[in-house]
């Protein structure tokens, strides 16, 4: 290692928080809690690096000996750290020295910037970006920063663990990268911890989790408005942030401490997205194509959804999506047999399931219509040919908010035979209404046989 410039040469960026570093009612509980283990599920931007960084610090000033040792999934978050255990030095009017060192990457060849504090007990605080090799023959404290978007999680826990064998301690902070990760089977075994459920093999993880609507409940906005001479509510503030996302999946993962579920979506927003058209959904721009129905009728809490089809050269295109809710299912069956009466409509699978079944049979007597009971293996023949339509980009469906996040709801899991399974999270939106009538849709376009009827 190479001594390199002062930190003092970079421009410091402005810390969150409040003037004097007030930590927040989240930020508390956080410092309080000295366990050797240390799990933080958190959302984005509520000052949980600030936080940890004041712990580093005044741990060292009250007395700790311990090297420090932080690691975040690239340089600038590190040099941020290194930034803010400045802030909080000034803060105690303490002396320390600052500095930098390059440290020579094995991986890349190339050398990475450590910044690094030595204090005056002798304890150091080094933050560098990641990679697992840094962590070979050091100990002490160790914190692992956004763990879930280093390139390699595991190995970066494998190689951090050991350094606190003399006593150090272990937290590892980060924003969720999807139900997939190993930051979220960590979080998993800090649930089962609390719950008093823990499994074999689970690490003992004392979890904390905030996300911004507890953060904004415990006083974010009031002192953002104190720092930044501004006067939000936290009802604006909250929406400013909603109408900010792209989507659902985005808002919940990175303000609601919930892992996206793009990753295991059968429909993945980008498949959806590139299927939508502002030209989809609207009656008056039917054509001379045939027509396909598909009808997924609800019960209870579950909407009922007819959707339209038009079969333009080998692209289906949704004409019209009709949604039911609290109308007799008398009102429902006619709606449908309304739309099989055009002309052009050639075909419906109509779900016979419970309540559709006198629909369904209706609909087969006026010699269009045919009926689907749903089973692990029709939905499968249902589902499965649908994302086939998405990725060649043969189907399109309306650009709205709404119709994407059902798509994107329906999620395919194995069951203990390895057969798929298709479902979808009941919430006030649905049940993946919309979805399911499309799919019945597009297997009445599929599986028409009528002379001049392209097969899809």
């Amino acid at each position: 290692m190479t001594a390199a410039a002062s930190m003092t040469s970079r421009k410091r960026k402005p810390a969150p928080g409040t003037p004097g570093g007030v930590l927040l009612p989240w930020q508390q509980a956080w410092r309080r809690d000295e366990s050797r283990l240390k799990l933080w599920e958190k959302c984005r931007r509520i000052g949980a690096t600030w936080t940890e960084a004041n712990d580093a610090v005044m741990s060292r000033l009250a007395g700790r000996r311990e090297d420090y040792w932080f690691s975040s999934a690239d340089e600038s978050a590190a040099y941020e750290f290194g930034e803010y255990c400045r802030f909080w030095l000034q803060s105690a009017k303490a002396v320390a020295d600052h500095f930098t060192e390059q440290v020579e990457d094995p991986r890349s060849g190339r050398a990475a910037t450590a910044f690094c504090v030595r204090l005056p007990n002798g304890a150091r605080i080094t933050a560098v970006s990641s990679n697992p090799r840094r962590f070979r023959s050091k100990g002490g404290d160790v914190t692992l920063d956004e763990f879930a978007y280093h390139d390699d999680p595991g190995a970066m826990y494998d190689a951090a663990q050991p350094c606190i064998l003399w006593g150090g301690r272990l937290r590892i902070l980060s924003t969720h990268n999807g139900d997939a990760s190993q930051f979220h089977r960590f979080v998993e075994m800090g649930r089962r911890r609390h719950s008093g459920q823990s499994r074999p093999g689970d690490i003992p993880f004392r979890l904390h989790r905030i996300t911004i609507e507890e953060a904004v409940a415990q006083g974010l906005v009031e002192k953002i408005n104190e720092s930044r001479n501004v006067d939000l509510t936290r009802q604006q503030f909250l929406a400013d942030c909603r109408a900010g996302c792209r989507n659902a999946d985005q808002w919940a993962q990175e303000y609601l401490a919930i892992p996206s579920m793009d990753q295991s979506a059968w429909l993945a927003y980008d498949l959806i997205e590139a299927c939508e058209s502002e030209q989809a959904g609207d009656p008056a721009l039917a054509g001379e194509g045939l027509r396909y129905v598909g009808m997924d009728v609800g019960e209870n809490r579950d909407r009922t959804v007819i959707w339209t089809l038009e079969q333009v050269g080998d692209v289906l295109w949704t004409r019209e999506v009709l949604v039911l809710t609290d109308e007799p299912l008398r009102i429902k069956g006619e709606a449908l047999l309304s739309r099989l009466r055009h002309p052009r409509v050639v075909r419906a699978c109509v779900d016979a399931t419970g309540l559709g079944a006198q629909i369904a049979q209706d609909a087969v007597a006026t010699g269009k219509g045919e009926a689907v009971k749903f089973s692990l293996p029709v939905k499968d023949a249902l589902f499965s040919p649908l994302r086939g339509l998405f990725e060649d980009r043969r189907v399109r469906v309306p650009a709205d908010r709404r119709v994407r996040e059902d798509l994107h709801s329906l999620r395919m899991v194995r069951t203990s035979g390895g057969s798929p399974r298709f479902d979808a999270a009941r919430s006030e939106a649905g049940h993946a209404d919309l979805c399911t009538a499309l799919a019945l849709a597009c297997s009445a376009a599929r599986t028409t046989t009528a002379a001049g009827v392209i097969l899809l």
